[in-house]
């Protein structure tokens, strides 16, 4: 950004700090670039199949993901297989509000809303049981009939 200096007219110090956005905006723009080329290099058009939309994520399910070009790219880069569930521990009442914590950082909140359905946030490294690996980065916030416990 340019440097802050003095001005004594109002139209220089507009075009001034309309300059020093734009600059700002094109630094920030040079620098995602290389990521943005890289994502859709990567990775062609989301495809339908069966009504679900493939973006490329790993193991993905059928609800669709929020900014999947650099999610999937990293969830492609990041995820690991196992077969070595993680220890997963649950801290709070079950059958109310509680937070489930495991290792790789993963983390787990449910909290009932008083219509029989849970409010669930998660995040971190979520193991798969399906695909029996590890995948990251993953964030989801769900309203689910059951509390998750893993």
């Amino acid at each position: 950004m340019l440097p802050k200096q003095r001005c004594s007219a109002s139209y220089i110090c507009g075009v001034m700090k309309l300059l020093s956005g734009s600059v700002a905006l094109a630094v920030l723009a040079l620098a995602l670039r290389p990521v943005v080329v890289l994502c859709q290099e990567s990775r062609g058009a989301e495809t339908v199949t069966a009504g679900r939309i493939d973006q490329g994520c790993v193991n993905q399910g059928s609800d669709r993901r929020e900014f999947a070009p650099v999610v999937c790219w990293l969830q492609r880069r990041l995820s690991w297989k196992s077969e070595h569930e993680p220890y997963f521990k649950s801290i709070g009442r079950p059958v109310g509000t509680h937070v489930g914590l495991a290792w790789p950082p993963y983390v787990v909140f449910n909290s009932p809303d008083g219509n029989g359905h849970w409010r669930v946030f998660r995040a971190g490294f979520r193991y798969d049981r399906a695909w029996r690996g590890y995948i990251f980065p993953t964030m989801a916030a769900k309203r689910l009939s059951h509390p998750l416990t893993y």
